[in-house]
């Protein structure tokens, strides 16, 4: 059998060793080669270093002093490495051990000269300072061995769709001129990129793709800059420049740098994004850009989306856009394809049975990114007992099995914390470049060896040399698992130091990038006032992004100044995505209790006729947060008879008229169980789940008491649903909230506390803990409510709360009123508990904790 060669080659004097043995101890086994570490035994050294080692390596490490010089070994690699440094085969660098200089002096011997001369051939490239530390050696290998990384697995041919792309991308009529973009859609993971890269290679075979992430919210000058940065190699000053540079007709000046792009042998690809989902239309402007473009000899823009380009788009760009479809493929395929996956990771591939092969492709739910991420990490587990645990069972929805296999690899990184808290940050701030992950991370191991962790676990991908993101597949499913209070602590801090210090510029590469990555650390952190190197470059488009993210991990207050900054500017954006900025806006403003501000909203949505549904439940909304079920209700329902045949905006009904209805005096519990129903039926989520439990939950113990006979098979129906509930993958603290409630109507204030310990265990958000204070307060015991108000005086403390203590200030007040009336303290003290409550507040607040007692 060959011998796989090894990609790092350090060449370095015998009396330097144990400095270059310090620094590959930092890496694989199978990254370096030191010829005292993994030199092959019994072979003639020079003959396995000039003949095969030197010759197939990737990167060379010189280890350079004045010892270097003096050692006839080394003399020998450089000079080799001089003729393949001229060929481009080899990167070089090049690490200063001393204070050797790099270019000839009298100072040394005639006959170093050519050492000096061969050594020049590496200096077009990264060289380290001086006397170098070894920790700063073992980082430098760390960032120059990155391109190892990019994953080189077997790709699995689709000859069929290419030849379609082929056929259907010329132009009728015309052999040699193809359409100038193309709109790519299928699932993520179905190898839609590949596809676009492979059908590339036929035009430009040496070309490199620019990747680059557009959403709803992308504005003409952002993408503008992004082009010029990635595409076209723009430094800070440059995109200074063209931001100074702007002109109304942005998107002509698009459609130049994409023509830029091609003329210099590459092509651009868009990847539709989201902030939230991708069924939000990419913004119109996006047509103009296209129709600008002039057709050629081959394709320039692939716009790769989920969704497939709508109608009225695809006529208007007919002359210069193609779609194509990616399809998922069939398991047959599958299978063929992950036997080469099995034979490229795993050194024992006789070890897979044909049933392990099978579960794996019925795991991958016709998904190619999902397929290689199960292999390579199946591949690099000792036994297959663990694989039940990392796929559902056979047949289970894709949705199913994305959560087990991602709860299983970050079961993975317990004992990794590098790993999980370049997750955490790549999660608030992705693409993100390796140089200011490591910045951020402070890793205690080479930042190569944290990345290759994570790829190999398939969480993270290497978009483009040193740019890194969560991988689409899982990234919307590692938040339940990022929510350890010591990682958001420091998660905090990480995001508050990187938008201050920025670090020494050591690449001019993905600086916009940089920058934008900056950006959405300061606006998601908090940060007041901007660093002024940002502002120039600080747009809607950002405030609107961070603005989402923020309301959706419910730091409302936040969120609801960066909306506000959004909604004022919403002229700047395409209708589609300003109906998303005025339904975030309302519903944030719903939650600071800012109710004129969501009222506002909700009329300039009633305006038109496709958002009327939209409005039907923002007044819902509203009258839910003014604690007016009844009306609350009745809107809702106009809101499900508006999207009767829209699946995706009834799931976001259901739950809170189900709600609803719950909260009212005496609930209709049949309507309640006839909604839940209907809410399983169509998406069996953990949401849907848990709303048909509680409902079956109330009306068994609430029914007799509010006149709503419960049925006499009330017990089974509670069972069954909660059994269904308990056996979801993605259950968290739901089950753990219904038993709660469960034991409370039981009489059993122990087991309830018991319950709700546990479900703030698994989802430690602040409105769940105030559940769980809610029901110690209502417990009546003078101790347990003493508890209570030092719990919650402790949590107004703590900055890990402080995003949404205002938000919740008054649910939070009732819960300390009502532990003060029950401690006997004066119930004075709520005063300064919830500073900033206006009195009226305050005194409807005593005044329900005051009735409750009567």
């Amino acid at each position: 059998m060959t011998k796989k060669p090894f990609p790092i080659f350090f060449s370095v004097s015998s009396a330097d060793i144990n400095f270059a043995e310090q620094v590959w101890e930092q890496f694989p086994d199978d990254w370096i080669y030191l010829y005292s570490k993994t030199g092959e035994e019994a072979a003639h050294m020079w003959d396995e270093i000039s003949g095969r080692e030197l010759p197939r390596s990737k990167i060379l490490v010189v280890f350079w002093s004045r010892k270097y010089i003096e050692a006839q070994g080394c003399v020998k690699e450089i000079k080799q490495a001089a003729s393949l440094l001229d060929g481009k085969l080899l990167r070089p660098l090049v690490l200063r051990l001393d204070d050797c200089p790099l270019h000839w002096t009298e100072d040394f011997p005639e006959n170093t000269k050519e050492v000096f001369s061969a050594l020049g051939k590496a200096l077009d490239y990264r060289t380290s300072r001086a006397n170098l530390p070894i920790e700063v050696a073992i980082q430098l290998v760390s960032r120059v061995s990155e391109p190892l990384l990019v994953s080189d697995h077997p790709r699995l041919p689709r000859p069929d769709l290419l030849q379609s792309m082929r056929t259907s991308l010329q132009l009728p009529n015309d052999r040699f001129r193809f359409f100038p973009a193309v709109w790519i859609s299928g699932f993520n993971g179905v190898g839609r990129e590949s596809i676009v890269r492979e059908f590339n290679r036929d035009f430009v075979p040496n070309g490199h793709c620019v990747t680059i992430e557009v959403n709803e919210a992308t504005l003409p000058d952002q993408l503008l800059l992004r082009i010029a940065s990635e595409g076209l190699g723009a430094d800070q000053r440059r995109l200074m420049e063209i931001q100074a540079e702007a002109s109304m007709n942005e998107t002509q000046a698009i459609a130049k740098a994409i023509e830029q792009v091609a003329e210099s042998g590459n092509y651009l690809i868009l990847r539709h994004g989201r902030i939230v989902e991708e069924r939000i239309e990419l913004p119109e402007w996006l047509d103009d850009v296209v129709n600008a473009l002039k057709p050629k000899t081959r394709s320039k823009l692939f716009i790769i989306s989920q969704v497939p380009l709508p109608a009225e788009r695809r006529i208007r760009c007919r002359e210069r856009l193609q779609t194509q479809r990616v399809p998922t493929i069939d398991e047959h395929t599958l299978k063929d394809y992950c036997y080469r996956l099995i034979g490229h990771f795993d050194p024992h591939p006789e070890r897979w049975t044909d049933d392990v092969v099978d579960k794996v492709v019925s795991a991958s739910v016709g998904t190619v990114g999902f397929l290689v991420a199960l292999v390579r990490s199946i591949a690099s587990i000792e036994d297959f007992d663990q694989l039940e645990a990392m796929i559902a069972a056979e047949g289970a929805p894709m949705v199913d099995q994305m959560t087990i296999y991602t709860r299983w690899a970050f079961a993975q990184l317990s004992s990794y914390i590098d790993e999980q808290r370049t997750l955490i940050f790549l999660n608030e701030v992705s693409p993100c470049d390796i140089i200011d992950l490591e910045r951020v991370v402070q890793p205690s191991r080479p930042m190569s060896r944290v990345m290759g962790k994570l790829l190999e676990l398939g969480l993270v991908e290497r978009e483009t040399d040193n740019l890194y993101r969560l991988t689409p597949l899982f990234s919307r499913r590692l938040g339940r698992d990022l929510v350890r209070l010591e990682l958001l602590n420091w998660l905090r801090n990480a995001l508050s130091e990187f938008v201050r210090n920025p670090g020494a510029i050591e690449t001019s590469d993905h600086e916009f990038v940089r920058i934008e990555s900056r950006i959405q650390a300061a606006l998601i952190s908090g940060e007041d006032n901007i660093p002024s190197d940002l502002t120039p470059f600080v747009s809607a488009a950002h405030w609107f992004q961070a603005g989402v993210r923020l309301y959706h991990a419910r730091r409302i207050d936040a969120a609801y100044r960066l909306l506000r900054n959004a909604f004022k500017h919403r002229a700047k954006f395409a209708q589609s995505t300003r109906i998303e900025i005025i339904r975030y806006y309302c519903l944030s403003s719903i939650r600071v209790e800012n109710f004129p501000e969501a009222e506002q909203c909700v009329q300039l949505l009633e305006r038109e006729h496709r958002t009327k549904s939209m409005a039907a439940f923002l007044r819902g909304n509203i009258h839910e947060f003014k604690r007016e079920y009844i009306d609350a209700i009745q809107w809702y329902e106009k809101a499900l008879e508006f999207n009767f045949d829209k699946g995706r905006r009834l799931e976001h009904i259901y739950r809170p008229l189900i709600a609803c209805i719950l909260r009212t005096r005496s609930p209709d519990f049949r309507k309640a169980e006839g909604y839940a129903l209907a809410y399983v039926k169509l998406s069996r989520t953990i949401f849907s789940l848990m709303s048909l439990a509680r409902v079956e939950l109330h009306w068994k113990y609430r029914g007799e008491s509010v006149g709503r006979t419960a049925p006499n098979d009330i017990e089974q129906r509670y069972n069954n649903a909660f059994r269904d509930l308990a056996s979801d993958p993605g259950v968290g603290s739901a089950h753990f909230e219904i038993r709660a409630e469960e034991a409370e109507f039981e009489g059993d204030f122990a087991g309830a506390l018991k319950y709700m310990d546990e479900a703030v265990a698994a989802d430690p958000r602040l409105l769940l803990r105030n559940d769980r204070w809610k029901l110690m307060a209502r417990r009546g015991d003078r101790k347990v409510a003493e508890q209570v108000i030092h719990e919650m005086d402790q949590a107004k403390a703590n900055k890990e709360f402080s995003g949404n203590w205002t938000v919740l200030q008054s649910t939070l007040a009732e819960t300390y009123a009502r532990a003060l009336r029950t401690s006997g303290k004066p119930i004075g003290l709520l005063n300064q508990f919830a500073l900033g409550i206006p009195d009226a507040e305050i005194g409807r607040i005593i005044g329900n904790v005051d009735s409750e007692r009567l």
